[in-house]
């Protein structure tokens, strides 16, 4: 009697159910396990409207299948509720075309529509419920009879009572009655029934879906998107796939705790939310309407005034709502259940009543002196054109606003820009307030042509807003007329001055000025009066300037005085000097402070997302993605470029964009290798800083790809006519890269001559990560003449300098130019030791592209030289072969193979077969006992 669960498909979430679930199907699968052996099983599913319970119970009914067990399940009707009976006859519906005995056909003939309603209420029904009882005992046969029962809050009395007996007295066969139902309806009868059974019971509450989950639904999103989604969704299945195809500005309004506005609800979710109210009574819905106005939490005392309605009519209606699920107390004041729930909710009242609410939200508020974000929302929904103090309340809340959450400030500078006349004479500072607003939520091009109209309308702003539409241009690209605006701007005050003249120093060393960048940044520090973040800033930039000029020793004074004002400043006041943390991490990543670089970043983006300041973001993401490559963390790596480049996009900053780009094309490379890399680097960023960032990359694309001419034709602008005239951070790498590549090309004494030059200059800058870019460049020189012992012997100088500087992936590479080395000087047994140590390194750092290099490489080693196997080794480690080895550690360190076969690129089917063999020649039966051969081995 096979009756499979039929779920409503216009509630059920389209994604795959094992996401976020596997807790609990593995729960279901014991308990299928348990039922087996003749052991009578309930399971109770219970939580929030499309949380997934149908879901479970269609996995349970799958899994029931595959083990040949028999299935009947019914659901219940919200309009069904009068229909005695209705959940058991549809559940026992199938089995009226098939042979039963007399007794089944008597109760499929008692739950008819005509006898049912005569049984319900009389006592003929407990002789009923014992045949059901009967009837359940003589079905439920090995392997066993699964009935599932969904919505059961909605079920009929009737078909309560029943169940609740069933459960009570359930036989002892191999029987599993499956129950859901939201968790805010909990059946009457049901908790007893199941605190008396003598079933097992295991009880399922699934929860929301968390940013793991939502990874795994939706692994081609961008992490913003996906992040977007569950603060819009709240991590619920059903509204999450409501949501997914829905555009980002609408599920970013969503996600917003303070939106309820009804023209971002899409159609969809929107009929799937009003199914909630519908059923509510004319009262019921006023005050839920006047709730989601309130905002969340509301007050009761403003729903109340919002409603406009008795008082005890709005008290009876919140206390019927909490019962309903539709909110919940949170202290003394409601919450809607569902951010969503709380949107469709405004979304069911007409405008002219949300119009009318807003305003009496408002005057209730002001009268009490309410919060001024709070009247300023009201407002903004119920404001009249000239009203003043509408527009000074909009103004000042927007002001205030503008550092901590600018998106709310753009709407309310823009619904006063509205209200007010055109000639009025506050519209300037309107203006700019507007423009300030959109340029730190990202809307640069808005922002831009706003703060042009302010420049050319006279009045006290204008410094200001000529510093912040350089900041603007800056993140177009628009560096030239940064500049030009900044050094034009001669009338300032003396503190504004000071922070144009940073803004200057800023702008002049991404043109690639390093002596305009610290005149400018020496200027701000002597300006007056004293603020510390102009200090650190015009600091901080001193270093920069110091430390790309090689004046190592003069970055790390400067870099001292920095860090010591930047500690000094509280959070607050950080967040209005936020743009001197990404040059700040950027010189003590360079300097080898990775500590305190990633101190200060991880700093600054709280500070950035907490207040809201995107166009800060790029920036922070950028270094920290420099930072985690530079330290062997690629994936994060990737993943900081990543988000770089999304909020880049985000903001419309194409400068941004190409310098994530930039930093992205080193993580890329080493995890895909050149052509998955080299795509990155066809959009140069316009700063000359950051299109010398990407060039460097490009070139080791080049010379990784083996192009060694396109590495040199990419080199040549950097370095002139003569290479050895290079100076600056880059010069090592510049200098290194062309040795490097000349020969490749052939050019062996201009190679030799070149990597001795990148020595030099690696030793006057005297940095452990210099010293070992230069070291390691000679070994690859060295070796392409042909010295192979000295190219071992730089290689492993080079090894030293990068364990020093604390620069694993560089230290593996050094590991691998040295085995290669080796392998071709016919020193294979140190070969393989390095190349081991250059495997480990690289699957530390998760550089797939270069492990599968160095695989190939000691595959090729292997085959010019076989090891013979000892016919004593049968049944130790030394029977394993290279490959073997590699598996046997990862199995003691407990991988599956699934996780085995993606850090190696290998199948599973392959690590299979491997383990398999591994088996045989250890002599074990089981993955403990290649563990246990593994460690006696190496612990002897």
């Amino acid at each position: 009697m096979v009756n499979a669960v039929d779920p409503d498909t216009s509630t059920t979430p389209s994604f795959n159910i094992t996401a976020g679930r596997r807790i609990e199907i593995g729960k279901l699968a014991e308990v299928l396990g348990r039922l087996s052996d003749s052991a009578p099983q309930v399971v109770e599913i219970h939580g929030e409207t499309g949380i997934g319970k149908t879901r479970l119970l269609d996995e349970l009914a799958r899994m029931a299948a595959d083990h040949g067990m028999e299935l009947v399940s019914g659901r219940a009707g919200e309009y069904e509720r009068d229909v005695p009976f209705g959940m058991v006859t549809q559940a026992l519906d199938r089995l009226a075309g098939r042979e039963v005995d007399d007794e089944t056909r008597l109760v499929l003939d008692a739950l008819s529509p005509d006898l049912a309603a005569g049984l319900a209420g009389g006592a003929e029904r407990y002789r009923l419920y014992r045949a059901v009882h009967r009837m359940a005992t003589r079905f439920a046969k090995p392997p066993g009879l699964v009935v599932l029962l969904d919505d059961l809050h909605w079920a009929d009395t009737a078909s309560l009572e029943l169940v609740e007996h069933l459960l009570q007295d359930m036989p002892r066969v191999p029987l599993l009655v499956a129950v859901a139902y939201r968790g805010h309806h909990v059946p009457p009868g049901l908790p007893g029934a199941l605190a008396r059974t003598r079933a097992d019971v295991t009880r399922l509450a699934p929860g929301p879906f968390d940013a793991d989950d939502v990874a795994e639904l939706l692994p081609d999103a961008t992490a913003r998107r996906r992040r977007l989604l569950l603060a819009a969704s709240g991590g619920n299945p059903l509204y999450l796939d409501a949501l997914a195809r829905v555009d980002d500005r609408t599920v970013a309004a969503l996600a917003d705790p303070d939106h309820a506005d009804p023209d971002e609800m899409p159609r969809r979710l929107q009929a799937l939310l009003m199914t909630e109210l519908r059923s509510l009574d004319a009262s019921r819905r006023l005050v839920a309407q006047a709730a989601a106005i309130a905002g969340d939490p509301a007050d009761l005392d403003l729903v109340t005034s919002i409603a406009d309605a008795p008082e005890d009519e709005v008290f009876k209606a919140l206390d019927d709502l909490v019962a309903l699920g539709v909110v919940h107390t949170a202290g003394s004041r409601f919450r809607f259940r569902h951010p969503l729930v709380r949107a469709a909710a405004y979304q069911s009242a007409g405008p002219a009543w949300r119009i009318g609410g807003h305003r009496r939200a408002e005057e209730y508020l002001r009268a009490r002196g309410g919060p001024l974000p709070l009247r300023a929302h009201h407002l903004s929904r119920a404001a009249r054109h000239g009203d003043d103090d509408v527009i000074t309340t909009l103004a000042e809340a927007a002001t205030a606003a503008l550092d901590n959450a600018p998106a709310h400030a753009v709407e309310w500078a823009r619904t006063a820009l509205r209200l007010l006349p055109e000639r009025a004479e506050r519209r300037v500072e309107v203006l700019l307030l507007l423009a300030r607003a959109l340029g730190l939520t990202g809307r640069l091009e808005e922002s831009r042509e706003i703060l042009h109209e302010v420049l050319e309308m006279s009045g006290p702003p204008r410094g200001v807003a000529v510093r912040f539409c350089a900041v603007v241009d800056r993140l177009l690209g628009r560096l030239d007329e940064a500049r030009a605006l900044l050094e034009a701007e001669s009338g300032a005050d003396q503190d504004e001055r000071g922070r144009m003249l940073v803004e200057l120093a800023a702008t002049d060393l991404l043109r690639g000025d390093l002596v305009g960048c610290a005149a400018n940044a020496r200027r701000a520090v002597d300006a007056g009066p004293e603020d510390r973040g102009r200090l650190a800033a015009g600091t901080t930039l001193l270093g920069l300037a110091a430390l790309h000029g090689a004046e190592v020793a003069a970055a790390r004074e400067h870099l001292v005085d920095a860090v010591r004002l930047v500690d000094g400043l509280s959070d607050s006041e950080l967040r209005d000097h936020l743009h001197v943390l990404p040059p700040l991490a950027w010189l003590e990543l360079h300097l080898e402070r990775y500590a305190d670089s990633a101190r200060h970043l991880g700093r600054g983006l709280a500070i950035a997302r907490a207040n809201g300041q995107t166009h800060v973001l790029p920036y922070l993401l950028i270094v920290d993605s420099a930072v985690q490559a530079r330290t062997g963390r690629l994936t994060q790596a990737r993943r900081r470029a990543e988000d770089a480049r999304e909020t880049s996009a985000l903001i419309g900053s194409p400068e941004t964009t190409a310098m994530a780009n930039a930093i992205e094309l080193r993580s890329a490379l080493w995890q895909r290798g050149p052509e998955a890399a080299l795509p990155l680097g066809s959009t140069r960023a316009k700063s000359r800083w950051w299109a010398e960032e990407s060039d460097l990359f490009v070139t080791s694309v080049h010379l990784f790809a083996d192009r060694p001419a396109q590495a040199v034709e990419h080199i040549a602008p950097h370095v002139g006519d003569d290479p050895k005239d290079v100076v600056g951070l880059h010069a090592v790498r510049w200098v290194g890269s062309l040795a490097i590549a000349k020969a490749h090309l052939g050019s062996l004494d201009e190679a030799l001559d070149l990597s001795e030059h990148a020595l030099l200059l690696a030793a006057a800058m005297d940095l452990p990560f210099q010293h070992g870019i230069a070291h390691l460049t000679r070994s690859r020189v060295l070796a392409e003449c042909g010295q192979l012992p000295l190219s071992v012997d730089e290689a492993s100088v080079a090894v030293r300098w990068f364990t020093e500087a604390r620069a694993p992936l560089y230290r593996a590479m050094a590991h691998d130019f040295a085995a290669v080395a080796l392998s071709a000087a016919g020193d294979l047994q140190r070969a393989r030791v390095e190349f081991g140590k250059a495997k480990n390194g690289y699957a530390a750092c998760e550089a797939g592209w270069l492990l599968t290099r160095v695989r190939n490489s000691e595959s090729r080693l292997g085959a010019r030289a076989p090891r013979p196997r000892r016919p004593d080794a049968v049944g130790t480690v030394d029977a394993l072969s290279v490959r073997e080895r590699e598996i046997a550690r990862l199995v003691a360190d407990g991988l599956t193979n699934r996780e085995i076969a993606a850090r190696l690129f290998l199948s599973a089917k392959t690590v299979e077969a491997h383990l398999a063999r591994m088996f045989t020649k250890l002599g074990v039966k089981s993955r403990v006992g290649v563990a246990q051969r593994l460690s006696g081995a190496e612990s002897g």
